[in-house]
C-alpha cells in the first residue's frame, strides 16, 4: 500500500505577547478548537460562519475587559473581509480551550482594543454536498469490487472481526492543506468493534487509489457514513 503521511508543522509566535497557556500559536489553535469541536453549540456556530477553518483562518484574538483582565480565543463571527477578520467591528470571540469548554463572547471592537494574536490557514474548500459524497461513496465501492486482492483481503478481515461483507465505513481526514475521503479497508479496531483512529488505516479513495495513513496525525477525522465528528488533533 501506499504511505502518504503528511506531518503537520507547528508555526512560531511574537514572545513579545505569549499566548495564553500554551507555547507556540500551531498548539493555541489546536487546543482551541478541541473545545470548539466539542461545544454543544458548534454546529450552530459553523452554520453561521460556514467557511470557518476553510476558506476562514483560525484566528486566535486578545483583548482586555473593563475588569482589566486579558481574554484571547478563536473568532467565530464577525465580517471577514479581504482575507482577514475585521476587529474593529463586533465579532464572537470562543474562549474555550482543550478540556476547558469555554463560551462564545460578542466583542465590540470599536469600544476595546484588540489584539490578532496570529491565524493558521484553513484547509481548503469546503467538503462537498450529500450528492457528491454519494458519488464519491458509490465510486469507492466499484472501485473495491473491482479488484479480487482488496475484496480476499476484506473477507479474511472481516471474518476476523465480525465486519459486513463489504467496507462500508466512509471518513474524511484532512492534514493542514490536504483532504483524503475513502473506504475503510484496513487497520485497526478497539475492543468496542470500532476504527481505532489512533492507528495507522487504510483508506480505498474514490479514484482507485489506496492510501495508508497515520489517523492520530490527521488535524481532524470525520466519520461521513455515521454522521460524527470523532476528534480534532493537535497540530504537531
Amino acid at each position: 500500500m501506499t504511505h502518504d503521511k503528511p506531518i503537520p508543522t507547528s508555526r512560531p509566535h511574537d514572545d513579545s505577547d505569549p499566548l495564553d497557556f500554551l507555547s507556540n500559536l500551531g498548539e493555541d489553535v489546536s487546543a482551541a478548537q478541541q473545545a470548539l469541536f466539542s461545544h454543544p453549540e458548534m454546529a450552530g456556530w459553523l452554520e453561521r460562519t460556514p467557511g470557518l477553518g476553510h476558506e476562514i483562518p483560525w484566528t486566535i484574538a486578545s483583548f482586555t475587559d473593563e475588569t482589566g483582565r486579558r481574554v484571547s480565543g478563536l473568532v467565530v463571527a464577525g465580517s471577514f473581509t479581504n482575507g482577514k477578520w475585521d476587529l474593529t467591528t463586533e465579532f464572537v470571540l470562543f474562549t474555550g480551550r482543550a478540556r476547558r469548554p469555554g463560551a462564545f463572547l460578542t466583542v465590540d471592537g470599536s469600544a476595546v482594543s484588540v489584539r490578532p494574536q496570529g491565524s493558521l490557514p484553513g484547509v481548503g474548500p469546503r467538503r462537498p454536498d450529500c450528492m457528491t459524497l454519494l458519488k464519491e461513496v458509490q465510486a469507492a465501492s466499484m472501485a473495491w469490487a473491482a479488484k479480487p486482492s482488496l475484496r480476499a483481503h476484506w473477507a479474511v478481515f472481516a471474518t476476523t472481526h465480525g465486519c459486513g461483507p463489504m467496507p462500508d465505513t466512509f471518513v474524511e481526514l484532512r492534514f493542514e492543506d490536504k483532504c483524503y475521503r475513502g473506504l475503510l479497508i484496513d487497520g485497526t479496531l478497539d475492543s468496542t468493534g470500532l476504527w481505532d483512529m489512533e492507528q495507522y488505516v487504510a483508506l480505498l479513495l474514490p479514484t482507485g487509489r489506496t492510501v495508508e495513513l497515520l489517523a492520530d496525525q490527521a488535524d481532524s477525522v470525520t466519520f461521513l457514513t455515521g454522521g460524527e465528528h470523532y476528534d480534532l488533533k493537535r497540530f504537531g
